[in-house]
């Protein structure tokens, strides 16, 4: 390979010591840069591509103080931004798709799930007034233990779903439920809740921006 550039290395520590100023570390295709005692470390291009490969027992770290960009080979589209203590965003075609925030992850677009999603059921708190945050708890579930009424949801999202499973314990009932008028039922009238014991009724709600309306309901059924 032509323009090779002599090294200058230190005999006793097998350093590098100096490299002309403007000058570059010429290797050819498949040679390689290794770097560690036990040649952990290797980088290099085979021709047609560029790699780098720890080939040791340990990790590969990528250390920024600020953030780190992965960029097409002119630097003319993102593929992904690593924020320190902020978002990692991935990119379709220079424009961010996927970015993760403090509470989850926001999608740009639409999501596709080649088999199913699964919504992990939380436990609501029973009492007289009921707190539901729409956020942590899409899809919840309430033994009841009193006579409750669900206060108005926290985290309220425009298009926003939820759904809440209400049972009736097995003794000690039957309790009845109210709603927040911030929960819109067909013509205006909230539902009564089965009465029997060890029963469950299920309801469906999505937000428009002012108000959680019910989109399913489905009462009385087994709970076991």
């Amino acid at each position: 390979m032509a323009n090779r550039f002599p090294l200058i290395v230190d005999s006793s520590s097998q350093q590098i010591k100096e490299l002309p100023d403007g000058d570059s570390l010429l290797l050819g295709d498949n040679e390689k840069l290794i770097i560690g005692d036990g040649s952990d470390l290797q980088i290099y291009h085979t021709g047609s591509h560029s790699t780098i490969s720890e080939v040791g027992t340990g990790n590969l770290y990528i250390d920024s103080s600020a953030l780190i960009q992965l960029r097409s080979g002119d630097a003319g589209e993102t593929y992904a931004v690593f924020n320190d203590d902020g978002a990692v965003s991935l990119y379709y075609d220079n424009s961010p798709m996927i970015a993760t925030t403090s509470t989850g992850a926001t999608v740009t677009g639409l999501l596709s799930v080649g088999t199913s999603a699964t919504i992990a059921q939380v436990a609501l708190t029973s009492a007289s007034s009921v707190t539901w945050d729409a956020r942590a708890a899409a899809n919840a579930y309430l033994l009841l233990g009193h006579n409750a009424t669900f206060a108005a949801p926290s985290n309220a999202v425009e298009g926003a779903i939820i759904s809440v499973e209400i049972a009736q314990p097995g003794s000690g009932g039957p309790y009845t439920v109210g709603w927040n008028t911030i929960y819109e039922f067909a013509a205006s009238t909230a539902p009564t809740m089965t009465a029997t014991a060890s029963k469950t009724d299920i309801f469906s709600f999505r937000y428009n921006g002012s108000i959680w309306q019910e989109i399913g309901r489905v009462q009385n059924l087994a709970q076991t």
